[in-house]
């Protein structure tokens, strides 16, 4: 109750939302297991008396993020899709899509960094919870839970990324495998048909199918590799970290 007391002083929001709508923020039961005190967080406010949780609607296009810009708002997706968009090779690109559940904005904000790239409505729009990271300047305890639940939902995001990550490994193989064998048949095919024209040719060192697919994996093993070291400063902006 120590905390609940302390944060009284600053429950002065004009417009509070419903503090159900704090269970689209995942992990956050687990963190603040204690729900009696949802209504005073969403009551949380500055002196201006505007909530420091509010939900809001950005259209398809409108931006809930501007890159270059340093603000410290951190949004979790209710429903619909963000996009984050930078520019690649003088086009924007949409290099990230964030869908219900997922955390927008909260590397730039606990780095105190400007935004490294935009963040727009997704089609149809999208409905967010709208954070401001100066929730945590009312009590050390609030700001550690608020520190924890972010960590655990970027934890999320990076898995969710490796696992990406893993299946077009999985499947780049897969596709590499598949060609290997179909090369391979076709030379045979050629050797067949020119023996059956009475056609000799130089015969060669030839590594079997096996051989040869493995050969391919090592070779694309390395290459992965060699761009995920000179790629590694991109991949949190990749992931949609902004």
């Amino acid at each position: 109750m120590i905390i609940m007391n302390n944060l009284n002083r600053f429950a002065k929001a004009k417009s509070p939302i419903d503090s159900e709508l704090l269970r689209g923020i995942p992990h956050f039961s687990s963190i603040f297991q204690d729900e009696s005190l949802w209504p005073l967080l969403v009551r949380l406010s500055g002196d201006d008396g505007i909530a420091h949780i509010e939900q809001k609607q950005f259209k398809e296009g409108e931006k809930l993020v501007a890159k270059g810009q340093f603000d410290q708002m951190i949004y979790w997706v209710l429903s619909g899709n963000a996009n984050v968009i930078t520019m690649i090779k003088g086009q924007l690109k949409v290099i990230h899509q964030a869908g219900q559940g997922e955390c927008i904005g909260e590397l730039g904000v606990l780095r105190g960094a400007v935004r490294s790239a935009d963040v727009v409505g997704g089609v149809g729009g999208v409905r967010v919870l709208e954070l401001d990271w100066a929730i945590t300047e009312k009590s050390p305890e609030l700001a550690k839970d608020l520190y924890h639940l972010i960590a655990l939902n970027l934890a999320d995001k990076l898995d969710r990324a490796y696992d990406a990550q893993l299946r077009i490994l999985a499947n780049s193989l897969r596709l590499l495998q598949e060609k290997t064998s179909r090369l391979i048949e076709n030379k045979r095919k050629l050797e067949k048909l020119l023996k059956s024209h009475h056609i000799n040719f130089a015969e060669e060192p030839c590594l079997d199918h096996e051989q040869a697919v493995s050969h391919a994996i090592a070779g694309l093993r390395e290459s992965l590799s060699l761009l995920e070291i000179q790629e590694q400063k991109y991949s949190l902006d990749r992931l949609g970290v902004v």
